[in-house]
């Protein structure tokens, strides 16, 4: 059955009239704030399918560089243009994001399932093999690209992709340390792989991920940290058993150690692991000592300091101010202790107070691309997520509309990888606005906004003109997709919002019309039309229970 809009005349019975018109009102806005999101990124989705290569059907590293790189184009910018072919273009998504997929196993893979650098026209950029090289594009894009990928679209083939280049760089670690194989001796890879592997490792229990998990945090735990004035060194020498350099990086490049450690603690705490208790101590140390050390007087972290000594060698802010908070935020939820959840908030405020953490309307003497404007932005979104914030997201609106202005007439907004990842921040910005759902088949001219009420939700869709279709409804991806019993702060995830458990019963009211569905007809989308002047409310809320057969 199809809904069609009448009269606002039916009142939730959760809210009086007057605040029913006030969500029905946000709600409309903040369709229009997410149909703009959606509209820009399939623009960048059909501008760079025109830059396909002939030979390979791969994409270029820059309007100037066509070489496909692995840490780039496959981390960057492929995935985030497969995320908006599923939303905006469903064909798109079928067929020519498989093909580009096809196509980088058969062209890019050169050690196992680890990829190398493919020349326009194909043929490998490098003729020998770089061990180093082909690990951090393959860390890369695991992390960066296929982890977010199946963080939002679940279990399809980009997720066994990831699951073959885990496997590689375990089978192909290159360095031996005193606590086992290591894929690499660079701080920002090791994170990047432990992230990987931490989620791998709920979902799987797996024995190679948990034993590598291991050998990377008794590396750092063990050795790096304690060797290094308790912070982890950016570049380590193994063979003098000293760091390489003096720097820990606090921006991205560098904070994806702390990230990494904290999930590896929080897998070994959920699951029980003896390694626990060893490891819980180190990790709040660290995180102590970097907020002692790596915070301006606002509360953000410097770009980097001196392990030697912990002086400021860049006193500029991380522009990805969030990134090494979601480390902080994750030992908050592995020691309970109040202090990691103060300092992320103080961050918050101080974004807040100062938007030029979030961009940089007045020039502050620091001039970004989008990818750094990407970084804050989804800093913001991902912690308002969990502490929300009505003056944090005022601001935000203000900033993402600057952002999202950025893009060419052409549909390309700098002409390089990183306008994958301004595709992959309007997204994000797109499902805080809609509290994660979408309709199906999208359309330029509709506009589908929410608001949320404790445990209802209202939403409205908006068209110019008559469309039909169905409205589909998030689920707890956490627990589904890769089995996380807490659902904490992570790299490059797409944060819940709205979300409905498959089992349990709702209460559907669109207009005077009312239903009952369960969880799961609601995450495979219920029928609903638009476009008829008034705009189509939609009230869901959960039904009490269960149990439910004795009410």
């Amino acid at each position: 059955m199809i809904f069609r809009v009448f009269l606002f005349c039916t009142i939730s019975l959760c809210l009086s009239a007057s605040s029913f018109a006030d969500a029905v009102e946000t709600a409309r806005r903040n369709g229009e704030q997410a149909r703009e999101a959606l509209v820009r990124s399939e623009r960048v989705l059909h501008a760079y399918l025109q830059r396909l290569d002939r030979t390979t059907g791969l994409l270029p590293r820059t309007g100037k560089v066509s070489t496909w790189y692995v840490r780039d184009s496959a981390a960057d910018l492929y995935p985030f243009l497969v995320m908006a072919a599923y939303y905006t273009d469903r064909s798109v998504f079928d067929t020519t994001m498989m093909e580009i997929l096809r196509n980088e196993v058969r062209h890019s893979t050169r050690l196992g399932m680890l990829s190398d650098n493919v020349l326009a026209g194909g043929g490998f950029e490098n003729q020998e093999v770089n061990l180093d090289s082909i690990m951090f594009g393959s860390c890369e894009y695991a992390k960066d690209g296929l982890l977010p990928l199946t963080e939002l679209l679940g279990h399809h083939a980009w997720y066994e992709r990831m699951c073959g280049i885990a496997d590689d760089v375990i089978a192909h670690a290159p360095y031996d340390s005193s606590f086992g194989k290591l894929p690499s001796v660079s701080a920002e890879i090791n994170g990047e792989f432990l992230q990987v592997l931490a989620r791998l490792a709920f979902l799987t229990r797996d024995p190679r991920y948990v034993q590598q998990m291991i050998s990377i945090g008794d590396f750092y735990f063990n050795e790096v940290i304690p060797k290094s004035n308790g912070i982890p060194a950016h570049l380590w020498d193994l063979k003098e058993g000293k760091p390489a350099n003096n720097a820990f990086v606090f921006s991205d490049h560098g904070n994806e150690i702390a990230g990494g450690l904290s999930e590896l603690v929080m897998f070994l705490k959920e699951t029980g692991h003896p390694k626990f208790a060893e490891y819980k101590g180190p990790m709040t140390d660290l995180m102590d000592t970097l907020l002692q050390y790596g915070l301006n007087e606002d509360g953000v972290w410097y770009s980097k300091i001196s392990i030697t000594d912990r002086k400021i060698l860049d006193a500029r802010h991380a522009h990805c101010w969030g990134y090494l908070f979601n480390a902080v935020y994750t030992t908050y939820l592995i020691t309970g202790e109040e202090r990691f959840i103060e300092a992320t908030q103080r961050a918050m405020r101080a974004v807040t107070e100062k938007p030029t953490y979030l961009d940089d309307p007045e020039g502050s003497g620091r001039k970004y691309g989008s990818n750094a404007y990407s970084d804050a932005i989804e800093s913001a979104i991902v912690f308002l997520n969990r502490l929300p914030n009505e003056e944090m997201s005022e601001v935000l609106d203000v900033c993402v509309k600057r952002f999202l202005s950025r893009q060419r007439e052409d549909g390309i907004i700098e002409d390089w990888y990183g306008d994958g990842n301004y595709v992959r921040t309007s997204l994000m910005y797109v499902f805080m606005k809609s509290q994660g759902t979408w309709i199906e088949p999208w359309r330029e001219d509709t506009k589908l906004g929410a608001v949320r009420d404790g445990e209802k939700v209202t939403l409205t869709l908006d068209a110019e003109k008559p469309w039909q279709g169905k409205i589909r409804f998030d689920i707890p991806r956490h627990k589904m997709y890769f089995n996380l019993p807490v659902n904490y702060t992570r790299l490059n995830e797409f944060p819940e919002w709205f979300t409905v458990d498959l089992d349990h019963l709702y209460t559907v009211r669109i207009g005077d019309e009312e239903k009952t569905y369960l969880g799961g007809e609601l995450r495979d989308g219920i029928a609903v039309s638009a476009g008829n002047e008034k705009a189509t409310v939609i009230d869901v809320s959960p039904m009490e229970g269960p149990p439910y057969g004795t009410r």
